[in-house]
């Protein structure tokens, strides 16, 4: 949704953005062509090598451009050390991107063979084959239900301790966990795809625990916005969206007091409004040069200022 993160973010050229999974660099590239020379980008993400990756697309753009091994819940300490008080606009692209899709030694998707690794910081944490190795059945699938919303998840996790007590060592690669898949719910059909991408995601989400860490971020971002900044997120699965939509939702709706008060009385004011009352979708075309992007939701949040006045307008 290239052409949507320009039009819905940039409401001051001349300012601070952040993008705080930059990836490959494309949207931060995008941003800064329509920021004018004076306008900067601060681009974070929990993989080294997409900030390689980054780095080699927006080089050429120098000090507009500040780059920054960092996670979501290190957003508050990133603008603290760079001395940034308030910023124009924040984007955040969830989930994985194609680069990291795409490169079998990080372990995410099934349909290459590499290690289980599935961690988006490598230099941090333990992979997702080490969990299995040690996890019971019941903590498998509590993951397997709770992050892919998986119908098989007891079976897939009887399945999992089994073939590791058989084999006397851990699933250590995607193909040994692909194998288990395969023996609970076989190998054609979609059921096999849906459920390999299901237990992929849960334990891509466990292994970095992705749902503590938007809240976190998405509050550090919206405290710096300035009034009329707007909050940009685009998920990829329906946890991730669920979870944007109902801060969204709080935020935009803090007040309490009935509609006919005619202002607040409460003095728990809004502090953002949504742009659309519904996700944006990308287009036909898009899906058609992108099939990954059919999955996307993109939404909106405008901050307001701190002390809104309710009253209607003669």
């Amino acid at each position: 949704m290239v052409s949507e993160v320009a039009s819905e973010l940039i409401t001051d050229p001349g300012g601070i953005y952040l993008d705080a999974t930059i990836g490959g660099g494309g949207h931060a590239e995008l941003i800064l062509r329509h920021l004018h020379t004076s306008g900067r980008v601060i681009g974070l993400d929990r993989d080294r090598d997409a900030l390689r990756e980054a780095w080699g697309r927006l080089a050429h753009f120098g000090p507009r451009v500040t780059l920054r091994h960092a996670d979501y819940r290190d957003l508050a300490a990133v603008f603290h050390a760079l001395g940034i008080e308030a910023i124009s606009g924040a984007l955040f692209d969830l989930g994985l991107s194609s680069l990291q899709l795409d490169d079998p030694s990080r372990g995410f998707a099934y349909r290459f063979d590499g290690p289980l690794d599935l961690r988006f910081d490598q230099s941090h944490g333990a992979t997702a084959a080490a969990w299995l190795a040690t996890a019971t059945v019941d903590e498998i699938a509590d993951v397997l239900r709770r992050f892919g919303e998986e119908r098989h998840a007891l079976r897939l996790a009887r399945a999992i301790v089994r073939t590791r007590a058989q084999k006397g060592q851990p699933l250590a690669t995607t193909a040994d966990l692909t194998r288990v898949i395969t023996a609970v719910v076989g190998s054609r059909g979609s059921d096999f795809g849906r459920t390999a991408a299901r237990v992929f995601q849960a334990l891509r989400i466990a292994t970095n625990d992705e749902l503590t860490a938007i809240p976190i971020g998405l509050q550090s971002a919206l405290d710096r916005l300035v009034p009329g900044a707007r909050l940009v997120v685009i998920a990829y699965h329906s946890l991730e969206d669920r979870l944007v939509k109902s801060h969204f939702r709080e935020w935009s709706r803090l007040c309490r007091c009935p509609a006919v008060w005619g202002r607040c009385m409460c003095g728990a004011h809004p502090v953002g409004r949504l742009v659309h009352r519904r996700a944006l979708r990308p287009t036909a075309g898009e899906i058609a040069r992108n099939p990954r992007a059919k999955a996307a939701r993109m939404r909106v949040l405008e901050r307001l200022p701190d002390q809104l006045d309710m009253r209607p307008s003669d």
